[in-house]
């Protein structure tokens, strides 16, 4: 269905003053607040042929209109206008990222203050290039090992593999030269797969204590590479959360993992994604809305930001924010290595 110019105001009007409101809107609503030059007969009715089409429901018989998912979409890709930041949102933004500490400092800094400006949990997924430079396992006791992995750039991480039999010394010096053989060189965000290849080929004989060294291992890397950052106590606070079950729901949902992959799924090879309600694969998340963009330096893709929330979430304001912080986030790279190069043209001259 084309929509006219008439029941694209009306629908963008409902869409607005629900995202403000969280209340259904009614013709009378629309036509005092937002000053329309139709009546309220004329109203009712197109808003009744929006909800036959689909753009909008009717929660309850004698309740206004909300928006429905086919809504909100024909909102963000037709209706919508470009919001600017306010100066006390840019102030707080430049203030708070500083600059300090390398990039994933300054991801970690980024994700904080979307989760402030927006009051909406956020989730970090690195492209993490870094590459595996040494593999130690140590044996803590019989049945415990710890398997410490370093990287080129140093980073350091370590897990705990809980065995459930009694592992002997030589067997763990013969594990770990193959793991170091097998896997030095490797991109972490690639080493799940190689660690599979390798049990497949050189650790056939140790594949029980193996599986419980590569799960530790896929688990850390799996924290590393998406994190979910705060913003939770914010968001509860929004109406959609006024019960106890729908709190508890939301906490567990956005705290599993594989929940969080299938939000992102459709998000992969879109520079901006905005994935809304039912356009969700995860049933979980039809109520929600999962808005994310690349985040990149010189063409060069660094990793994902993304938000989590209600259907009923400002788009212009979380599209803003994400695209000012993107700019800011760069900025701050940029003189980052501005600031370097010119301190080692200092060390150089004083040499």
């Amino acid at each position: 269905m084309n929509l006219d110019e008439r029941k694209k105001k009306i629908l963008s009007s409902v869409v607005e003053d629900y995202i403000e409101s969280a209340e259904p809107v009614g013709s009378k609503t629309l036509v005092e607040k937002y000053h329309l030059d139709y009546s309220s007969a004329t109203i009712r009715n197109d808003m009744k042929i929006l909800e036959e089409e689909g753009y909008l429901e009717q929660p309850h018989v004698s309740a206004g209109r909300i928006p429905s998912t086919k809504g909100y979409r024909y909102y963000v890709d037709n209706l919508m206008k470009e919001r600017k930041l306010s100066m006390v949102e840019i102030d707080y933004i430049n203030s708070t990222i500083n600059g300090f500490g390398d990039v994933d400092d300054i991801f970690e800094q980024v994700a904080d203050v979307v989760s402030k400006v927006l009051s909406t949990p956020t989730v970090i997924t690195r492209n993490n290039t870094d590459t595996i430079e040494h593999i130690k396992v140590v044996k803590i006791s019989d049945k415990l090992l710890l398997i410490v992995l370093m990287s080129k750039n140093g980073t350091v991480k370590d897990c705990i593999a809980k065995l459930t039999d009694v592992v002997e010394d030589n067997v763990i010096d013969q594990m770990t030269n193959i793991l170091n053989q097998n896997l030095t060189g490797t991109p972490l965000k690639e080493l799940h797969l190689v660690l599979n290849n390798v049990i497949k080929k050189d650790l056939k004989a140790f594949s029980g204590v193996m599986e419980e060294i590569v799960n530790s291992i896929k688990y850390e890397m799996s924290k590393d590479l998406k994190k979910l950052n705060s913003g939770v106590e914010q968001i509860l606070e929004k109406p959609e959360f006024s019960d106890v079950q729908t709190i508890k729901n939301f906490v567990n949902m956005i705290s599993t993992k594989e929940i969080i992959d299938s939000a992102l799924e459709k998000s992969n090879n879109n520079k901006l994604s905005i994935v809304i309600g039912s356009e969700n694969k995860e049933v979980l998340l039809n109520d929600y809305t999962v808005i994310s963009l690349d985040i990149e330096k010189d063409n060069k893709y660094l990793g994902k930001l993304s938000v989590i929330g209600p259907k009923r979430m400002n788009y212009a304001k979380t599209i803003s924010t994400l695209k000012y912080i993107n700019e800011k986030f760069n900025n701050t790279l940029k003189l980052n290595k501005d600031s370097k190069a010119k301190g080692d043209y200092s060390e150089k001259r004083r040499d």
